[in-house]
């Protein structure tokens, strides 16, 4: 928690030193025009005093290896942030990619805003040495909580940057449209968080300002450890950002015939046109409006095996639901409120035509607000259907701390409707501690049926206690009910009519300045799933974990666990499609090593083992995730996952010894920052089908952008004689599309 005054505050850190605590700090506005180019010739950079940097890592306020200078300003419509990366030897300096958004192990300059100064959301902007992009959004205070992913790499908005390189090191000038970031003002001054940091992957050092404590996972971009800064008479331009797109396209599909005794194919000519709007309302209100939405070049999704008896999510990747991602998470760990792929993909994964619909976000006061409201068409599995959310957060107690609440509803042009309540409040008790408390209602409402309401059987309800912390002691715990009939229908759930009880306690510390290593951690945790009524327990684990992290930039993780899965009648599933499982009680061990090489090198690798029982059989499982950086404009990747399964005869089984291969291949190309392509290609024994996804980009300018997608679905499994089928085709599906869009800054 950070207090806002005027002087210094003394205090205490948790490395036993006193501190200070500076007032707000006035930035430098600009009476000269940038130039952005990297070279940081004006004279307000040799004006402005640069901030006084610390070693983050490897070792928290060790000397620094290299010089570094950073310093921000701003003007009417811009914040600008400037760096100079002194290198003693510019050999040294690390560039490995020229692909927008994916990171290669490369030096860094950062700087983190959080916009509305609310301790809890921020951007993050980046750049390397060759100016490449990246932006984040960051929720939570960098906290993943309840299952949310606290850092958001998919989020993107318009702004710019310039690099530059000489003898003595390199250069950046990273430029941010004020109405990219939204901030509330009062009388025209605005007040937010501010931090920086220079990566130096030579050295795996991290310098940032301010000097934050290495106590938390990811400690270098929680706004709560920001800087204050104030800027003056600030009143953003707020530009109408209309984006059309065009589509056209070829796509096929191979489909059973009429007779059943051969397949054809179904062929299609795409073409469709389509806009989004962007526009801030004020400067802390953003509305976004979408017609006729189109996600075409979106990557396709990364296969993934499952060994358990639940349901698992995918990512979202779809740009129209990345602004202010983390405002609208209401999750009860495996159980989410909103999952936005519920919108615009039915079960089976298939794309349903958006029609359109809007989207408000910002910050009034003290209040998070966010409204959604989307219109899809009908698809074969799906009538029409109208998504609608309402999240608001309202700070209380102190920064760290909120009340809130959600709306969520669904309703189909076939009558049904269901209508999601809940309630929430994380309060930050003291220091790192944190009791959050959710309770959710559903109600459905389905034609023809009797449409009964229990608030017991149609709730949710969560209370947990934690540390969040990663030196010292930690902990975590919580309780979790869902009752019998409770159903989000924009959400995702695993389980109902069950009550989960989950502890995870453990140490974390960081190693001497002399060592190899750089902290270690170790926990043991438990989570327990028992029905609610009869008690009986549904499932557990029991676990001991290990962690440790070297100063090379390397680290491994050995865990043990033990497991008890219990089988109600009708329970009794096929693993990976192929292995019976009956209904029974299970108690079995599994341990898994994994270990990670340093992200600095050319050819890096992340392997992970795994060997133990898994209900009645035997498992074993090796994975191998390399990554080859060939050079500035090739990088080859890919992972690779062998899983033995073996399995004795018993009732309803004869033994079985089947093998998992699930294997992927990245290659990614960038000519310049402006062409790029990437190819994507994945396998699956389990499936019987390889995957093609390869997308070509040409980014004219930010917000131009044309591409050229391939994908295809290749069958290689194409026998059916025993299901009396004729033989597969080797292509299963394809589609060619290109797109293109553009971006009027009006």
């Amino acid at each position: 928690m950070r207090i806002f005054t005027i002087g210094f505050i003394l205090c205490v850190t948790a490395w036993g030193e006193e501190c200070f605590s500076q007032s707000i700090q006035d930035i430098y506005r600009l009476s000269e025009e940038i130039r952005l180019d990297g070279i940081l010739n004006e004279q307000a950079w040799q004006e402005i005093t640069p901030y006084p940097m610390t070693q983050y890592e490897p070792v928290f306020k060790g000397d620094l290896s290299e010089r570094t200078e950073i310093m921000v300003a701003y003007d009417d419509e811009y914040f600008y942030v400037a760096g100079r990366m002194f290198t003693e030897d510019v050999n040294t300096i690390a560039a490995n990619s020229l692909y927008r958004d994916r990171y290669s192990g490369d030096d860094v300059f950062a700087v983190i805003l959080d916009p509305f100064n609310d301790n809890q959301n921020a951007l993050r902007f980046f750049t390397t040495p060759a100016g490449v992009r990246f932006d984040q959004s960051i929720s939570n205070d960098a906290n993943d909580i309840a299952g949310s992913d606290a850092v958001n790499g998919s989020w993107n908005t318009f702004w710019d940057v310039a690099t530059s390189q000489d003898g003595n090191g390199w250069y950046a000038e990273i430029r941010i449209p004020f109405s990219s970031i939204g901030f509330q003002s009062s009388d025209g001054t605005a007040e937010m968080g501010l931090i920086v940091y220079r990566w130096l992957a030579h050295h795996n050092e991290r310098h940032t300002y301010p000097a934050i404590p290495p106590n938390w996972d990811r400690g270098e971009i929680k706004p709560s450890q920001a800087a204050d800064i104030r800027l003056k008479n600030v009143d953003a331009r707020r530009p109408v950002y209309f984006t059309p797109y065009a589509l056209a396209g070829y796509q096929q599909q191979n489909q059973l015939n009429n007779s059943g005794d051969a397949y054809e194919y179904d062929n299609e000519l795409i073409r469709d046109i389509g806009f989004d709007i962007k526009y801030n309302v004020t400067s802390n209100l953003t509305l976004d409006i979408t017609a006729n939405t189109d996600f075409a070049q979106v990557e396709a999704d990364d296969q993934q095996l499952n060994l358990s008896r639940f349901s698992i999510t995918f990512p979202e990747k779809r740009q129209f639901f990345q602004q202010r991602s983390g405002l609208f998470d209401f999750n009860f760990g495996n159980t989410r409120l909103f999952y936005s792929r519920r919108i615009g993909l039915d079960g089976q994964g298939n794309q349903v035509p958006i029609y359109g619909g809007a989207r408000l976000t910002g910050r009034v006061d003290d209040w998070d607000i966010g409204v959604l409201n989307l219109q899809t068409a009908s698809s074969e599995n799906l009538p029409s259907e109208n998504f609608g959310v309402i999240r608001v957060k309202k700070n209380v107690m102190n920064p760290g701390s909120y009340v809130g609440g959600i709306f969520t509803s669904r309703v189909g042009s076939n009558g049904n409707s269901n209508v999601v309540l809940g309630l929430d409040g994380d309060f930050n008790i003291f220091q790192d501690d944190f009791i959050e408390v959710k309770v959710s209602q559903s109600m459905d409402s389905q034609v023809g049926q009797s449409n009964r309401f229990n608030f017991v059987d149609n709730s949710i309800f969560r209370i947990t206690w934690q540390r969040r912390a990663s030196v010292g002691l930690f902990y975590r715990f919580f309780v979790n009910r869902t009752g019998s009939e409770f159903d989000p229908g924009i959400g995702f759930y695993r389980t109902i009519n069950t009550s989960d009880y989950f502890y995870r306690v453990g140490y974390g510390w960081l190693s001497e300045e002399n060592s190899a290593f750089k902290s270690h951690s170790v926990n043991v945790g438990s989570f327990n799933i028992f029905e609610n009524r009869s008690f009986d327990l549904r499932s557990r684990f029991i676990s001991i974990e290990w962690n440790s992290d070297l100063k090379s930039g390397a680290g491994f993780s050995i865990n043990t666990r033990f497991n008890q899965e219990h089988l109600l009648p009708s329970e009794d599933f096929r693993l990976v499609r192929q292995i019976y499982i009956p209904v029974d009680d299970y108690n079995f061990f599994e341990s898994s090593f994994s270990f990670n090489t340093p992200d600095n090198r050319r050819v890096r690798n992340r392997i992970t083992l795994e060997y133990g029982e898994l209900f009645d059989g035997k498992r074993m499982l090796m994975k191998i995730d390399p990554r080859w950086i060939v050079n500035i404009h090739l990088e080859l990747g890919g992972s690779y996952q062998i899983t033995k399964l073996d399995f004795p005869e018993r009732a309803g089984r004869t033994s079985t010894d089947y093998t998992v291969h699930l294997g992927q291949l990245r290659a990614q190309f960038a000519l310049n920052k402006k062409l790029s392509t990437s190819a994507f290609i994945q396998y699956s024994n389990i499936d019987e089908l390889m995957g093609v996804n390869m997308r070509l980009r040409y980014n004219f300018r930010e917000g131009q952008d044309l591409w050229f997608v391939y994908n295809e679905a290749i069958n290689t499994m194409r026998d059916q004689m025993g299901l009396g089928l004729p033989r597969l085709p080797v292509m299963q599906n394809r589609a060619i599309l290109l797109k293109y869009t553009h971006t009027f800054d009006m």
